[in-house]
């Protein structure tokens, strides 16, 4: 099985003005993994109307780029993983992967793509150390092989 060669990954999501923050923190943690020193970063923002928001960003390295990367893939429902495969060229550039995943879906802890729900998105950028030349290929690789049995 070839390596999945990943070198970073960011993790980020918007709280909405109606959404606990708490929440929100705890499922970007979740979905980092839990694991070691996961540093949260925040930028605020206020609407027209005076509205607050955030925007929350978790950076990964390595290790736990892969193991998110290895997450997602498994555990996507089949239908999203075949739409994620046959519309893969939208979702990269250069050496980045990104995927959005429908952030009320993982609060339900299922893995769905954002397909424009009201509860918003969560969105993943996976960077790889040189972009791959067939990631298809090596996402199917994932999916068929490193995931854990059910």
């Amino acid at each position: 099985m070839r390596p999945l060669a990943l070198s970073s990954a960011e993790i980020n999501t918007m709280v909405y003005p109606t959404e606990l923050e708490e929440r929100v923190r705890d499922l970007l943690f979740a979905l980092a993994g839990g694991e070691g020193d996961l540093k949260l970063k925040e930028e605020k923002f206020t609407s027209h109307y005076g509205y607050s928001f955030k925007i929350l960003t978790v950076k990964l390295g390595k290790e736990a780029a892969e193991s998110l990367l290895k997450r997602v893939i498994c555990f996507l429902e089949e239908l999203d993983f075949l739409s994620l495969m046959n519309t893969l060229e939208s979702h990269v550039d250069g050496r980045d992967l990104y995927i959005r995943l429908d952030k009320q879906g993982l609060a339900l802890g299922r893995y769905e793509l954002f397909s424009g729900g009201l509860g918003g998105y969560v969105r993943i950028k996976l960077t790889f150390r040189k972009k791959v030349n067939d990631l298809k290929s090596l996402l199917r690789e994932v999916r068929e092989g490193r995931c854990p049995a059910t």
